[in-house]
């Protein structure tokens, strides 16, 4: 017992951290996409050249952005490489193939509840397919939760009754859950 209060400690601070490390990252990924709107404004009006954005950019940023741009040949620095370059450190473009992992091997945690679970899921088919329609998003939600459940029966059960939505699903899943507990 002693060792399940140790191990929930730990792991309420591992999400602490991770949940500081995301704010983190959407701040500055904030903060870039502020400053590379303000230089596409200038640039357009022509209030600043090209040559000007990027100088402007570059004595802009500061820490690991700035450290960024060593990555960048000092003939090849234009503004779109140091927009690109920007955009691959801090964007999320690149962990689409993560996140297509994670969303492919997630099945249902021992003692998660049958919420947790459907909220993450939502959360990750949002994250691999943040630019498809609504249906599509509905049915992938869906078939992902229904097929990381645990229990085989609720599982089949909920596949069965081809739900259109993950609520209506988790809905069901819910449910039959409660009635296996109460038999």
């Amino acid at each position: 017992n002693k060792f399940k209060e140790f191990e929930e400690a730990v792991e309420e601070e591992i999400n602490q951290v991770k949940e500081e490390v995301k704010e983190d990252k959407k701040e500055m990924n904030k903060k870039f996409e502020d400053l590379e709107t303000k230089f596409r404004q200038l640039s357009t009006t022509n209030i600043i050249k090209t040559e000007g954005s990027v100088a402007a950019t570059k004595t802009a940023l500061r820490g690991e952005a700035l450290e960024a741009l060593r990555t960048i040949p000092e003939g090849s620095q234009d503004y779109k490489a140091v927009t690109s370059t920007q955009e691959k450190r801090y964007g999320d473009a690149h962990l689409q193939h993560v996140y297509q992992a994670q969303l492919r091997n997630r099945k249902q945690r021992f003692e998660e509840t049958l919420q947790q679970y459907e909220a993450d899921v939502s959360r990750m088919v949002n994250l691999v397919y943040p630019t498809a329609p609504a249906e599509v998003i509905k049915q992938l939600s869906v078939s992902n939760f229904v097929d990381g459940l645990t229990d085989p029966e609720i599982s089949q059960l909920v596949r069965l009754a081809r739900h259109k939505t993950i609520s209506e699903a988790l809905a069901q899943a819910l449910e039959i859950e409660a009635a296996k507990e109460a038999s």
